[in-house]
């Protein structure tokens, strides 16, 4: 059964905003499972600093495949030093 997952990232600002290593970089969290879409929204002003930054590269991103370890990918994102929020949902 193949579930179709949304990831919402938000990244440093000097990870820069161009499209293909962000790309990698979800490709890489997620495994082989298939990205559908990927938008990269740019670099936005912050509503609160998040660890001591005022700025942020907003990305989402649709994937599809089979279910996901949850806990894995939290926890190399929680490790990750790029990340400064992320939301991971299911889509039904």
């Amino acid at each position: 059964m193949n579930r179709v997952y949304e990831l919402m990232l938000v990244l440093r600002p000097d990870f820069g905003i161009e499209e293909k290593p962000i790309k990698d970089l979800v490709a890489k969290l997620i495994g082989d499972r298939k990205i559908d879409t990927f938008t990269v929204m740019g670099k936005k002003r912050l509503a609160y600093p998040i660890k001591k930054q005022t700025e942020g590269v907003y990305a989402l991103a649709t994937f599809s495949g089979a279910p996901l370890k949850v806990a894995d990918l939290e926890k190399q994102m929680k490790s990750g030093t790029d990340f400064l929020r992320y939301l991971l949902t299911v889509k039904e």
